[in-house]
């Protein structure tokens, strides 16, 4: 009777650049017979030697070994320190000639339809194959931004703290610190202290052709500009405007104007010269007509062709850097719904309304649209589809690769980066601000100062020998300014000359603290970095 192999146990995940031991056992029946060979992708191939520990181009394996009694065989592997990425064959034969076979195949796909060696069990054949790939480490950097907060242009972050992590691995607790100065005139106040869900990640998305939901009136959305004619037109397309018409419209735009039918969907076909367009149909319009171009809108659309969705998760957040008069979106499932009464009349005379929704058109939020997915070295690396805003997107998005995806907290970093993080101990601190009085001031509420910087108008107080702080410490009435110069107070105080005055509840400079840990960061993450939104705790006047 055949002796079977049922299991070749090895860590299959990801290797990091330093390399290390990964252990090993062949399982099966007694006395089985079997060899084993690993070779990496240099070339030449080189071959792994179990007596040196070292690959070499010297063709080697280990010949024909045995389970033994016990049906096991142990053994390990070092894998070497690598400055680029590499992968590992790993070639398990059963030697038939011994009476050895392997367990029946166990076939498992990837969603491409290609064969998941790794996840695979058994074989058909005298040789069963798994796979190890190994990738140089990644580099993790923390910085700050705001997405749209006022105060916050030319806000400067002092240091981008990072951290390298091996591609598969995982780090203990990382503690982190990060200074943000504020921009010239600009101080900081603390709103709360920060949470995970304050730190972003980005992915880009390129749009391809938008695709219009059944039902969808996509001319909805705001018009684009007016402009005259220059010249009247008889049942003809080729239309003549006063202004240049690439400043005035695009392909796709509705035309809509005297002469031109409200229930016609009339369209600028092309632009055929500097001051002329065509249209989708025939017209009819006189000379100095005001004619108005509104862009279609659509709620849905595709992914450009060379782009991918695969990272992408309902709730990130839509910000087009291409078109910057396009307002952010979150990407949403979309339904168009009707609703209706309908009434039971009861035996007694009594007539009871039931409220009731109609479906009549639905759209996922991502939505593959059957086409399968690019799988390299066992991950998804592209995934082609639709994706479906909460909000109607101008079809001037058409186009450009500058399509910012984002989302905040330790999910959308799972589906940008691939990689497992958890947040603690966030807090943020304001640097005392410190300056001196430049002459003694006698019951006046004009202080002068060598230094200005961090207050903001009403909210920063002021302490120091001198202050009188009998009800509480004055606040700075006057505007926030930087440099030598006066500070007008809330109460009038007498100082002298040279005292030292501390700013209280502001800052020009802030710290940002915490803790993160990153598990299994994985093989299709490069180097990355995250952002904490500080407009969500930071206030900047």
């Amino acid at each position: 009777m055949a002796k079977i192999i049922q299991n070749f146990n090895i860590d299959l995940r990801d290797m990091s650049a330093e390399g290390g031991i990964r252990e090993f056992t062949v399982e099966g029946d007694a006395n089985a017979i079997f060899s084993l060979e690993i070779t990496n992708e240099d070339s030449p191939t080189k071959y792994y030697n179990f007596n040196t520990e070292t690959f070499t181009t010297t063709k080697s394996r280990l010949n024909r070994k045995s389970t033994g009694e016990s049906g096991v065989y142990q053994g390990e592997i070092n894998f070497p320190t690598v400055t680029d990425n590499d992968h590992y064959d790993i070639y398990l034969w059963a030697e038939s000639h011994f009476d050895t076979i392997h367990a029946d195949y166990n076939e498992v796909r990837f969603g491409d339809d290609s064969i998941d060696i790794n996840s695979s069990r058994g074989s058909n054949s005298n040789l069963l194959q798994k796979i190890i790939y190994q990738y140089t480490d990644v580099e993790i950097s923390i910085s700050a931004q705001s997405r749209g907060g006022t105060g916050f242009a030319s806000m400067s972050v002092t240091n981008t703290p990072s951290i390298t992590v091996g591609r598969g691995s995982s780090t203990g607790i990382w503690p982190f610190s990060m200074e943000l100065t504020a921009a010239s005139d600009k101080a900081f106040e603390i709103l709360r202290q920060p949470v995970e869900n304050d730190v972003m990640s980005f992915t880009q998305v390129a749009f391809g052709t938008p695709l219009q939901i059944h039902g969808e009136n996509i001319w909805t959305g705001s018009a684009r500009s007016t402009d005259t004619t220059n010249g009247s037109v008889s049942s003809g397309t080729t239309v003549t405007m006063d202004t240049a018409v690439a400043s005035k419209m695009a392909v796709g735009d509705r035309v809509t104007g005297t002469g031109i039918s409200s229930a016609s969907v009339v369209t600028v076909s092309s632009l055929s010269g500097t001051y002329t367009f065509v249209t989708s149909e025939a017209v009819s319009i006189g000379d100095e007509v005001t004619l108005t171009f509104t862009p279609p809108y659509y709620h849905r659309w595709n992914v450009g062709a060379s782009s991918t969705m695969h990272e992408l998760l309902p709730g990130m957040i839509y910000d087009d850097g291409d078109v910057a008069t396009i307002p952010r979106s979150t990407v949403a499932p979309y339904e168009d719904k009707t609703t209706y009464t309908t009434e039971t009349h009861n035996e007694d005379g009594t007539i009871v309304e039931t409220q009731n929704e109609a479906i009549n058109a639905s759209a996922l939020a991502l939505d593959t649209l059957g086409y399968k997915p690019t799988i390299t070295n066992g991950v998804v690396t592209k995934q082609l589809g639709a994706i479906t805003f909460a909000d109607q997107i101008s079809n001037d998005a058409s186009g450009g690769s500058n399509k910012l995806f984002y989302g905040y907290g330790t999910d959308y970093i799972k589906s940008i980066h691939n990689t497992d993080i958890s947040i603690s101990d966030l807090k943020v601190e304001l640097s005392k601000m410190t300056t001196t009085t430049t002459a003694a001031v006698n019951n006046s509420v004009t202080i002068p100062v060598a230094e200005r910087r961090g207050t903001v108008q009403n909210i920063s107080t002021i302490s120091g020998i001198g202050i009188d702080a009998s009800s509480a410490n004055p606040t700075v009435a006057s505007a926030t300014d930087e440099g030598d110069g006066n500070w007008t107070l809330s109460a009038a105080q007498t100082l002298d000359e040279g005292v030292t005055l501390t700013v209280e509840n502001t800052s020009k400079i802030i710290t940002i603290t915490g803790n993160m840990i990153f598990k299994n960061v994985n093989k299709n993450a490069a180097n990355f970095r995250l952002y904490f939104d500080v407009e969500k705790f930071i206030k900047a006047s």
